[in-house]
């Protein structure tokens, strides 16, 4: 062997990022004819969405009124302050809407969790023996899809909304 053989020659740039990168440039204008307008991507919303019911189990006569503002608040912060103390209490909630024993609320998406362990947690008991519990029926980033589902289940119950 002569010595010019025992030498590498120098290769020009193969990396795999540029190869990949001129692969995939090639087959997208062989595929598409069409352009691309606008493109958006969602990201994380900064709120959460969770569809609440109220379930009592009546042991008096007596007849409990509709539900108010007041008094879905005062369940909230209950079952909050109970799980997590007064930072609990402190947690920002929006009171979006109330139909019948269902309210939906708005609070700070990383809470979410927190929020449903408290709810999961707590009951009380009134002074005529009623107990009262919260459910989470739904829960999610997007209000729509929590209306959306609640009105398949309507659908499928066989309630007309």
């Amino acid at each position: 062997m002569a010595a010019s053989d025992l030498h590498d020659t120098p290769m020009g740039n193969t990396s795999l990022a540029s190869s990949i990168g001129a692969a995939s440039k090639t087959k997208t204008a062989k595929e598409s004819k069409t352009r691309e307008l606008y493109s958006s991507t969602i990201g994380r919303p900064p709120f959460a969405y969770a569809q609440i019911e109220v379930v009592q189990n009546h042991q008096s006569q007596e007849s409990q009124g509709p539900l108010d503002a007041l008094q879905v608040r005062s369940y909230c912060d209950a079952a909050l302050k109970q799980f997590l103390g007064a930072t609990g209490a402190a947690m920002p909630l929006d009171l979006l809407k109330l139909d019948g024993n269902e309210f939906w609320v708005r609070l700070p998406r990383e809470d979410m969790g927190l929020f449903a362990a408290a709810l999961a947690a707590w009951s009380s008991v009134s002074r005529g023996g009623t107990a009262t519990a919260l459910r989470l029926r739904a829960s999610g980033n997007w209000l729509g899809s929590l209306i959306g589902r609640s009105q398949q289940q309507a659908l499928w119950n066989g309630v007309a909304t």
